[in-house]
């Protein structure tokens, strides 16, 4: 796969790009996807390289309804990208602001079924195996309002395992290094200390605390 037929920016995030994009194939065959692909200057990096590529090769294992997939890995002239599954819709995060500019709270229902559908994507990569059936060990590390994604039809996909922690990672955070995003972390998360998935229903309880307050 190529670059070409992908299109149209949609936002700029720190490390990568992230585009809506168009696979094209042979008859006239087109999908909207979404492709993210490390910034030219970054990819000279070699840890940010591997990272991208865990990101992906770790996404790409988990096939769930609640968690967008990754479909192909390429390069192109100016380096890596992957195509994830296009999600037309918000995440929670511009959904909570949007209605408090509009002095509304977040509707209880939808609240709920936010956090279900991503309580059912987060169990799938928690209990995701390898070839060998041993558990990869898959911790997200960054669940919140941000990456979880609602469809303008209601589904809801959670997405960026970029800091994901897991058993067959190439890259390891190093003891005591923070990632993710401080207020929805668990005090083990925190601390820096070793985790498993129970961070990561942690961070998603902070997320139901903060779209029912």
């Amino acid at each position: 796969m190529t670059s070409e037929g992908y299109h149209e920016p949609i936002e700029r995030l720190p490390e990568e790009e992230l585009y809506l994009a168009r696979a094209t194939g042979i008859e006239g065959f087109e999908k909207l996807v979404a492709l993210k692909r490390i910034l030219p200057q970054n990819a000279e990096n070699d840890d940010f390289v591997r990272m991208f590529l865990d990101e992906a090769r770790l996404s790409a294992t988990i096939q769930h309804a609640n968690v967008a997939q990754v479909y192909d890995i390429g390069r192109c002239d100016d380096g890596l990208f992957f195509t994830m599954e296009y999600v037309h819709g918000e995440d929670l995060r511009t959904l909570m602001q949007t209605l408090a500019k509009r002095g509304r709270s977040f509707p209880l229902e939808h609240a709920l079924a936010a956090v279900i559908g991503a309580c059912a994507g987060l169990h799938a990569a928690h209990e995701r195996r390898g070839p060998d059936g041993r558990p990869l060990g898959i911790v997200h590390r960054d669940v919140s309002p941000s990456n979880v994604l609602v469809s303008y039809d209601g589904c809801v996909k959670l997405i960026d395992f970029g800091i994901a922690k897991a058993q067959r990672r190439q890259t390891e955070t190093r003891a005591g290094t923070l990632k993710g995003k401080i207020a929805y972390m668990s005090p083990e998360q925190c601390m820096g200390v070793d985790l498993d998935r129970r961070s990561d229903v942690f961070s998603l309880g902070v997320v139901l605390y903060e779209l029912t307050t």
